[in-house]
Order: C-alpha cells, then sequence, then structure tokens
C-alpha cells in the first residue's frame, strides 16, 4: 500500500510524503519520499537525495522517483493530481496500460490537493483510494466538481468522467474512493 500526505500551515512548506510498506514476498520495504512544490526556495536537507531538475509533469516526477531520488521538486502551477500519481507509477510499475489505477490515482490527488489542512490518501495497487483527515463525501464531492470541467478531468495520462467517481463515508474521517468503471 502507498500513503501520501501533506502537510499544510502557513508556516511550512507544502510538501507531499509518499509512505509505503511492501506486504510482498522478500524483504520488508518502507520509506519516505518527498514531492516539494518550488513556489520558494529549496529547502536544505542533508543526507538525502534531492533532483537537480525541476519536474513539471507526472512523467518527470515518477522517474526521479525511479531514479532514486528521495526530494523530488516540482515546479508550481502543474496538475495538483501530479504527484500522487507519480508516486504509484513508480510504487506499482503502472503504465498507460493501467488505465482504471492512473484514473483512480488521479481522483485520490486532486481529493489530496483540496484538502486545507493535514491529510493522507491511501493507493492500492488498482487504483482504490481512501482519504483520511477532516474530511467528509459531500465535501470531496464538491471540491471535485470545481476541478472536472465539463464534468471531466483530462491528464496526458487518462481522462475521468466525474460521474464514475464513486465516494463512500467509511468513518467519520475516512473516505472511500473509487470509481465505477474502467476508464
Amino acid at each position: 500500500m502507498l500513503r501520501i500526505g501533506t502537510w499544510r500551515s502557513p508556516a511550512s512548506v507544502d510538501v507531499i510524503a509518499c509512505g509505503w510498506h511492501d506486504d510482498g514476498p522478500g524483504p520488508l520495504g518502507t520509506g519516505i519520499k518527498l514531492i516539494y512544490d518550488m513556489s520558494g526556495p529549496a529547502p536544505h536537507l542533508p543526507g538525502l537525495k534531492v533532483g537537480a531538475l525541476v519536474a513539471r509533469s507526472t512523467e518527470e516526477i515518477a522517474e526521479l522517483l525511479v531514479q532514486g531520488m528521495d526530494v523530488v521538486l516540482t515546479a508550481p502551477g502543474g496538475c495538483p493530481a501530479a504527484p500522487v500519481v507519480a508516486a504509484g507509477i513508480w510504487h506499482y510499475g503502472w503504465t498507460r496500460h493501467d488505465r482504471g489505477a492512473l484514473a483512480g490515482a488521479t481522483v485520490a490527488g486532486l481529493a489530496l490537493a483540496a484538502q486545507p489542512g493535514p491529510c493522507v490518501v491511501e493507493i492500492w495497487r488498482d487504483g482504490r483510494s481512501s482519504l483520511d483527515g477532516d474530511v467528509t463525501a459531500a465535501a470531496v464531492r464538491a471540491d471535485l466538481a470545481d476541478r472536472f470541467a465539463g464534468g471531466r478531468y483530462r491528464t496526458p495520462e487518462v481522462t475521468v468522467p466525474l460521474e464514475s467517481v464513486r465516494l463512500s463515508q467509511v468513518a467519520p474521517s475516512r473516505v472511500r474512493i473509487a470509481l465505477a468503471a474502467a476508464i
């Protein structure tokens, strides 16, 4: 499972942290990757591999993660779902043929980006996800509707129709996100 969270406060850098826990065969794999929006100066993080390039797309973020960077710097103004989709590409090895997973991660990334405070999204291999924080299904639906121009959200990887997004409140602070059909 892949867990991705944000910290947002006036005194902090906007950062997405990708944590993962592999439960497959072989040795246990856990860790953290950081993805920073470079609207300000680059943070000094001694001991971590920081990408020299500023990533401008989902593919560039994923490529830097695949190359082993601990910290990826991103250009401001890109797709708000890009860090989440890129983390899924890196972690699960998704390709353009994994449309359902990419679409699910896109919706999860948009939902995560819309949250005003700290929040965490969990992504499974098939693109299903859950959003944890101060969230309700109704508020997440409203946030997503604002981003889906004409009822669709388009990325270079997928186009997601809003009517395919299924949200369910599974706990007071947890919303499950799924797609009704393959995209």
